[in-house]
């Protein structure tokens, strides 16, 4: 039996139904370009609403020592409003700011402080017209009312595009986790795949190593097809270990007439430990490369022994066979079988998950270790899966 590059190869980066199921809410809960938009301008004028009232009031409470008149504070947040709706109008320009050079960093900022200065001239010029003053302002009313213009439009481009810049991270991790997903997927088939055609293959040999006794053709047909029927059904994330073990018993029923006397198996699996739920065809790859490299290094008849039991809180899967462990990459052995039963291990289980083996009186044993707290299959699942 090839080994693996390490003695133990820990499981990680489990593909996960939480995972998947997130994936798909996010995309069912995502708004539409105008909800979005109306979303956006609802609350863009509620916030500016909400200033212009805590404006009133503050004029109120601090009144005569401020003595902007309720149209002056008016015209301040209905020019923040304009501004920032330009500069939002702006940051969704990317070929402009392009263009222009500018990040949406240097658009807050420099919107910011352009703004509140245009505003402060602005209410300026306002008051000029009116007749309310007829001096200029001294440097420090200047500076205040910059100050009181800026710090508004601050607060709102914190609030909006720090807003943005979060939902713009998790759409760029959402559609990473999407990629992702699809990208396991597809690997997880591609490796399923790999094993259906090996076991036709072998099967089909055997057939024709057996056509001269039709009784055992038709032991090897009858298995065959009970063992397609398990391959070809469709194949769900995890299923119970029951549905491989009894599966398992036809393969070897093909395997027992090809080798007739000369392969002895046993299969024995605890009661508590046949519903849990497993990733499908995870021990036949195991037995299958028992039985070629048992035949390579050790006398007839080959013995292969697949042990189930629980060990505290894992369920142990042992495949053993008579003989001498084989390396892979040899001219014997290249080790594909274990390579993709650890690769939909770590894909299927995740980092609690393990594959080890070890060699000892004459015997290769390879130890699969999965935690019985993944799952187990209720009877609802297991009459589905039958």
């Amino acid at each position: 039996m090839p080994p693996t590059d390490a003695t133990v190869v820990p499981v990680r980066g489990p593909l996960s139904a939480g995972r998947s199921e997130a994936v798909g809410a996010g995309t069912t809960r995502s708004l539409s370009p105008a909800a979005g938009e109306l979303l956006f301008w609802a609350a863009h004028l509620a916030f500016w609403m909400l200033v212009l009232a805590a404006s009133l009031v503050i004029v109120q409470v601090f009144r005569p020592a401020i003595t902007d008149p309720v149209p002056f504070v008016a015209v301040r947040v209905g020019l923040c409003f304009a501004a920032t709706a330009a500069m939002r109008w702006l940051s969704r320009q990317e070929p402009l700011l392009t263009r222009l050079g500018l990040s949406k960093i240097g658009l807050v900022a420099g919107g910011s402080l352009l703004s509140a200065v245009l505003i402060t001239l602005t209410l300026f010029w306002v008051d000029r017209a009116s007749g309310r003053v007829t001096e200029a302002p001294s440097r420090l009313e200047l500076v205040a009312r910059l100050a009181i213009n800026l710090t508004m439009l601050a607060n709102w481009c914190a609030l909006y595009f720090g807003y943005q810049l979060i939902r713009e991270r998790n759409s760029t991790e959402f559609r990473a986790m999407q990629a992702e997903s699809l990208a396991l997927k597809n690997e997880l088939e591609h490796l399923q795949g790999q094993i259906s055609p090996h076991f036709l293959f072998n099967s089909l040999n055997t057939v024709l190593a057996c056509r001269q006794d039709p009784e055992a053709i038709d032991t090897v047909t009858q298995a065959l097809a009970n063992y397609l029927r398990f391959l070809l059904r469709p194949v769900a994330r995890l299923e119970p270990l029951s549905r491989e073990l009894d599966a398992l018993e036809q393969y070897l029923t093909v395997q027992g007439v090809r080798f007739g006397d000369g392969l002895v198996t046993r299969i024995e699996c605890d009661l508590d430990v046949r519903n849990v739920a497993v990733p499908p065809v995870m021990v036949q790859p195991l037995v299958e490369n028992a039985i070629k490299y048992g035949g390579q290094t050790a006398e007839r008849p080959i013995r292969v022994d697949v042990i189930a039991r629980r060990d505290e809180e894992w369920l142990a899967i042992e495949v053993a066979n008579a003989g001498r462990w084989v390396a892979p990459g040899s001219r014997q052995s290249t080790g594909t079988g274990l390579r993709s039963l650890e690769r939909r291990l770590r894909l299927l289980v995740g980092p609690s998950a393990s594959v080890s083996h070890r060699q000892d009186d004459g015997w290769v044993r390879v130890l699969i270790r999965v935690p019985l707290g993944s799952r187990s299959a209720g009877p609802e699942e297991q009459e589905a899966w039958r």
